[in-house]
């Protein structure tokens, strides 16, 4: 009789490990799938955005964003010719990723706790360096207190520029700035997606 107890209570046990292991992949699996699902939707709008694209473009790239009569944001900000100042960007938000930590019984049955990596705003500006002021971010400014400038900005090719298009002229007024909306918003709306994912 004894043995037989303990006989059917260790029967008892592996199955509700076994039904815990399953119930814990499953949940993973789902949450894994709302995570890839909430991050692809993050690419997919940095890629489509009017300023990435126009970035992406280069020097002689058409101004995407509409924001200058003339010329674009790409010789605007004078980065290097053949430089591609979103890919440090597009790099940091492929990182993005879900790391699952424990799981424990709550009043609603079993929690799994999980924490997500996202690119600080931080990291962000550090890897968007203004050409020309050394210590500032390009990505900072143009989304906060815009960069200055726009006044003296003429579009003509020259050698003189860094990206051979754009060059700052002196006599002309200062006055101007270049501001679009741009990361922060696409991070607000994954952040909120992420908090809206459920599982098992």
């Amino acid at each position: 009789m004894k043995g037989g107890a303990n006989f059917g209570l260790s029967s008892m046990l592996k199955r509700q490990l076994k039904k815990n292991v399953q119930i814990k992949n499953e949940t993973r699996i789902l949450m894994e799938k709302q995570f890839k699902i909430a991050h692809n939707k993050l690419m997919s709008d940095f890629e489509k955005h009017p300023l990435t694209r126009e970035l992406s473009g280069g020097a002689e790239g058409s101004n995407v964003t509409g924001t200058m009569t003339k010329g674009n944001v790409y010789s605007f900000i004078g980065f290097e010719s053949g430089y591609d100042p979103v890919e440090p960007i597009r790099s940091l938000l492929i990182s993005a990723n879900i790391l699952f930590k424990n799981r424990s019984m709550g009043p609603k049955g079993i929690l799994s706790t999980y924490s997500v990596n996202i690119p600080t705003a931080e990291e962000l500006y550090k890897v968007t360096p203004m050409p020309w002021a050394k210590g500032a971010s390009w990505l900072q400014q143009i989304e906060q207190s815009g960069i200055s400038g726009l006044g003296q900005y003429m579009d003509k090719r020259s050698s003189n520029s860094r990206s051979g298009r754009g060059i700052q002229l002196k006599s002309r007024s200062a006055g101007g700035r270049l501001q679009v909306s741009y990361i922060r918003p696409m991070l607000k709306q994954f952040e909120s997606n992420l908090n809206k994912m459920q599982g098992k």
